[in-house]
Order: C-alpha cells, then sequence, then structure tokens
C-alpha cells in the first residue's frame, strides 16, 4: 500500500477550489446580466411607450395609475 503524494492531494483541492470560485464568479455574472437585461427591457418598453403615446402601458411600467 502506498501513501498518497500529499503535494498532489493539495494541487487536486486547489483545482477543486478554483472550479468553485469559477462556478460562484459565473452565477453572479449571470444574476448580473439579468438584472440589466430587465433594467433594459423595461427602460425600452417605457421609450416604446412614451413614442406611442399609449398612457396605460406607461402608467403600468412605472407604475402609477
Amino acid at each position: 500500500m502506498t501513501n498518497p503524494n500529499p503535494f498532489q492531494e493539495f494541487v487536486g483541492f486547489l483545482a477543486k477550489m478554483g472550479e468553485a470560485y469559477r462556478e460562484v464568479e459565473m452565477t453572479n455574472l449571470i444574476t448580473e446580466l439579468e438584472d440589466f437585461n430587465k433594467r433594459n427591457y423595461k427602460d425600452t418598453a417605457i421609450d416604446v411607450a412614451l413614442a406611442t403615446g399609449d398612457r396605460e402601458a406607461f402608467n403600468k411600467l412605472v407604475g402609477s395609475e
């Protein structure tokens, strides 16, 4: 029975930590992109409602009645 090389175990651990970190960063990036898209979509919808004179749609988008 051979003992595992502690250096290899440490390198494996670092690789797993790096992978976990990248996964968290990707999740954060996707969340930021989704939030940006939601804001951008709403801003565009408001611009269209203003341009077309659709007061009802504008009021719904900005939350005023």
